[in-house]
């Protein structure tokens, strides 16, 4: 179950999308307590193949734009499949939070600065959708991240292997200046063994990262690269491993 989003991407390698299984509530037969989050197929558009090298903004841009016939074959009634897993693997990610870290979470995946969307839970005995307090349990159910605009769905990178620049002078730079900003690691709070751990690839470069940094953050300044220390956080060695391979992710929950 993916449950740490991620919009970074390669020049190298095609954008994938979390899913794009067309799920029905009827088709549940699990075993154990499961929980779904679904999104309106219709809502959704996808990317275009990237080209193999990105070199400018309007690359970049175009890399990023979706198809507007998407919708054209799109039945009203189709679901996509965000999110899936037993029920105990989402509290235990949830913790005292509730509702309001799935909340989060669609709104990661779907649109995340705008978050326009609100979450519902499909009543099965009264047929129909409910919305959803932050401060509601989750439960084994069929949740539907309800929004009314139509997008595209953040991108995961298929990191294959590091980047070949991890040699770079720009690259040891970056790692220092980082390394100095935090001083421990984010999550453990450990002083060593410590390592830069890169929120984007630096193979994505610096046209890719704007357009990444416009749709989580806001206006990038001009002069931003895929080495500025933005884009680092400390982890320990340990940490950075899973944090590379998505089976750990931070979000925003307030202003430090």
């Amino acid at each position: 179950m993916v449950v740490s989003v991620s919009a970074t991407a390669t020049a190298t390698n095609p954008f994938q999308l979390q899913s794009s299984s067309k799920m029905h509530s009827n088709e549940q037969s699990q075993q154990v307590p499961h929980l779904e989050l679904h999104i309106l197929t219709s809502r959704v558009r996808s990317y275009p193949q990237p080209p193999a090298i990105i070199t400018n903004d309007t690359l970049a841009q175009s890399t990023m734009m979706t198809r507007t016939t998407d919708l054209d074959t799109t039945s009203p009634s189709d679901f996509t499949r965000l999110l899936s897993g037993p029920l105990a693997d989402f509290l235990s990610f949830c913790r005292q939070e509730n509702s309001q870290w799935l909340i989060d979470i669609a709104h990661d995946i779907c649109d995340p600065t705008l978050k326009r969307g609100s979450l519902q839970v499909r009543d099965e005995a009264g047929q129909m959708w409910k919305k959803v307090n932050p401060t509601d349990p989750l439960t084994a159910s069929i949740y539907l991240y309800d929004v009314q605009a139509v997008f595209s769905l953040s991108k995961i990178s298929a990191r294959a292997g590091k980047s070949k620049t991890s040699a770079s002078s720009n690259a040891s730079r970056m790692a220092n200046c980082v390394k100095e900003r935090d001083e421990l690691c984010w999550i453990s709070r450990a002083y060593s063994p410590l390592t830069n751990s890169h929120l984007c690839p630096k193979r994505m470069g610096d046209h890719l990262l704007r357009v990444v940094y416009s749709a989580f953050v806001g206006t990038p300044p001009a002069d931003l690269s895929i080495y500025d220390e933005r884009c680092g956080i400390t982890l320990n060695r340990n940490l950075d491993a899973w944090f590379d391979e998505y089976e750990l992710g931070l979000r925003l929950v307030a202003q430090v």
